[in-house]
């Protein structure tokens, strides 16, 4: 059944609840998505008594002649242990098929995340989708590998788990004067100072990055539910470092970073500085498990050359390697189906 403004508290508190879940079926981030021309769809699946047993957001987006693509990121969401398992995932399968057609949807495409906190469930997740009627795509759209660092214990036993590079690099940030301010709530000064280092670091790296009403839009739907980290490191008073963190429950994810480089501050290492208080900042606030949001992973034919410096930077800081099922496809339109896919890999050869 489609979701009410009303069932937001109640969706929020069964995503946070769920150990493989994050911002991206947060009510938050469809909310956020939708002026940038992505609108959400919402489904929950009750049981008699009312109570949501599982749930899935898809985004809409427009492609040509009229059509659309459906993407639910990083779910749906579903107790996957539940003796109603497979009858609730069969259930948003169905619903998420009857709301692509009457969008003119082409394909929906899917990709939960596996178990971050307890053991691997990602083969009975693959088994659980292709038999809902669901197909590997072609590429993904999320990275498969991602590092889940444990926030457990003080600054110092948190650091413990660093490398001895991240613990130095991070100190001598402290000694050169870096000073980092966290907002929990939307600031507009912060906001546009983190625009512009987010700029700044995607023009020198060659990514895309959200733009500041964006990030103003996403703050203020994660101010609801306490959602929002923003960390900005400065060095007399000049912005050089900045992370984006969403909270979901005792889990957090680094949706964003970056940093000035420059001979001025070539030894303020912002990007260690922002990170250590960062950490330190969820932690103390009853974080225990914090995503870093992808790697590089060699296993993935369409690996990024670009994300190897970054990635190299992520490992510093330790965590245990997890890796996600990947993207499914829900056929909605097979004629229009292929004729994408046919595109898809005449783009592959090129």
């Amino acid at each position: 059944m489609p979701a009410q403004p009303s069932d937001r508290t109640a969706w929020d508190a069964f995503v946070a609840a769920r150990p493989e879940a994050d911002v991206l079926q947060a009510w938050a981030w469809g909310a956020a998505m939708a002026p940038a021309g992505e609108p959400a769809l919402r489904l929950l699946a009750r049981d008699d008594d009312g109570e949501i047993r599982g749930l899935a957001q898809a985004l809409v987006r427009p492609t040509s002649l009229g059509r659309a693509v459906l993407y639910v990121p990083h779910g749906p969401l579903w107790r996957r242990d539940a003796a109603d398992a497979h009858a609730v995932l069969a259930g948003l399968v169905r619903g998420l098929r009857e709301a692509a057609v009457a969008h003119r949807g082409i394909v929906v495409k899917v990709d939960p995340a596996r178990d971050r906190v307890g053991l691997d469930d990602s083969g009975a997740v693959v088994t659980a989708l292709e038999a809902a009627g669901l197909r590997p795509a072609r590429h993904d759209l999320q990275a498969r590998t991602t590092l889940i660092v444990d926030l457990a214990g003080d600054d110092g036993q948190i650091a413990g788990r660093w490398t001895p590079e991240a613990r130095n690099l991070a100190r001598r940030s402290a000694r050169e004067g870096l000073v980092v301010e966290i907002t929990r709530h939307p600031d507009a000064g912060a906001l546009e100072e983190a625009g512009a280092l987010l700029v700044a670091t995607g023009t020198r790296r060659g990514f895309r990055t959200h733009d500041v009403p964006f990030l103003s839009r996403l703050a203020a739907e994660l101010d609801v539910s306490a959602g929002w980290y923003l960390a900005i490191g400065r060095l007399d008073g000049r912005p050089l470092g900045v992370m984006v963190v969403a909270r979901t429950g005792d889990r957090a994810a680094y949706l964003y970073g970056g940093s000035l480089r420059d001979d001025a501050n070539r030894h303020a290492n912002p990007g260690y500085g922002v990170m250590a208080a960062m950490m330190s900042a969820l932690a103390r606030d009853g974080v225990r498990w914090f995503d870093l949001w992808g790697v590089h992973d060699e296993r993935d034919v369409e690996a990024d050359a670009s994300w190897q410096g970054f990635s190299a930077f992520k490992r510093r800081f330790g965590g245990r390697e997890v890796r996600h099922p990947g993207t499914f496809d829900l056929v909605v339109s097979a004629a229009w189906y292929r004729l994408r896919d046919l595109r898809e890999r005449l783009r592959d050869q090129r």
